[in-house]
C-alpha cells in the first residue's frame, strides 16, 4: 500500500511538472507534452524453477523517450507444492502467493510510428505469503516476508491501430528480502506479453473533436 501510495504521488508530481511547462507562455510548443499509458501484462516467471502465472497492470506518462509508470504485479494464482518437507511439520501441500507495486522508468530506444523499443527498470514494495494444509485439511500461515524486487528488462511493442498496442519483453527480477530462501525462491528470469491503451491520444482526439463540434 505504501508503495501504491509513493508511486502515484511520484507520478503526478512528473506529470504536473511537465504540465507547467507545456503551459509556459515562452514555449514553442502549445500541444501536450504528455501521453497517458495503460495496459494489462499476463507474464510467466518463476517460483523455485518452475513456471507460474504472473498478471499486472500498469499505468504511465510518456513525455519524448521518456516513460514514469507504476505498476501492480502479483501471481494469478497461488503456486502450489504438493508435498513439501516443513521439519517439524512434515510433509504437507504448500502455497506461495507473492504480490508487489513497482515504480518504474523507461528510456525508449526506438519510438516510431508502429514500434516502441524499450528498457524499463523499476524498484517495488511488496510481499511473499506462505501456508500449508494440516491434518483436517484447513490451510494455516506458514510465513510472510516484505520484498524489494527489483527488474530490468527488454520489451517490443507494436501499435495494431492508433489507440492500442500489444507487446513482449523479458528480463530479470532480483528479489531483496530478510529470509535468504524468499530471495532465492523469488529471484529468476521473467517474461511477458501484453495489451495496452494509448489512453492519452483517446482523450486527445474526444476534446479535439468535442471542440469542434462546438465551435472553439
Amino acid at each position: 500500500m505504501r508503495g501504491a501510495v509513493l508511486g502515484f504521488l511520484f507520478l503526478a508530481i512528473w506529470v504536473r511538472a511537465g504540465e507547467v511547462h507545456a503551459s509556459d507562455p515562452d514555449s514553442t510548443k502549445r500541444k501536450a507534452n504528455f501521453k497517458v499509458i495503460l495496459n494489462f501484462d499476463a507474464r510467466r516467471t518463476f517460483v523455485d524453477n518452475a513456471s507460474v502465472r504472473f498478471n499486472g497492470i500498469r499505468i504511465g506518462a510518456q513525455r519524448g523517450k521518456d516513460i514514469i509508470a507504476i505498476g501492480f504485479y502479483g501471481l494469478g494464482d497461488p503456486y502450489v507444492q504438493p508435498a513439501k518437507d516443513l521439519g517439524d511439520l512434515g510433509v504437507r501441500e504448500f502455497y506461495t502467493r507473492f504480490n508487489y507495486t513497482s515504480l518504474a522508468y523507461e528510456r525508449l530506444i526506438v519510438n516510431a510510428k508502429r514500434w516502441q523499443i524499450g528498457v524499463p527498470v523499476g524498484v517495488g514494495l511488496g510481499n511473499y505469503r506462505t501456508s500449508y494444509l494440516d491434518e483436517s485439511g484447513s490451510e494455516i500461515a506458514y510465513s510472510v516476508n516484505e520484498l524489494v524486487p527489483l527488474e530490468a528488462t527488454l520489451h517490443v511493442d507494436y501499435n495494431v491501430f492508433w489507440f492500442v498496442f500489444v507487446g513482449v519483453g523479458g528480463g530479470y527480477r532480483y528479489v531483496l528480502a530478510a529470509d535468504p530462501a524468499a530471495t532465492n525462491t523469488l529471484s529468476d528470469w521473467t517474461y511477458y506479453y501484453k495489451v495496452g491503451l494509448r489512453f492519452g491520444e483517446v482523450v486527445k482526439r474526444v476534446r479535439k473533436r468535442f471542440d469542434k463540434e462546438n465551435g472553439s
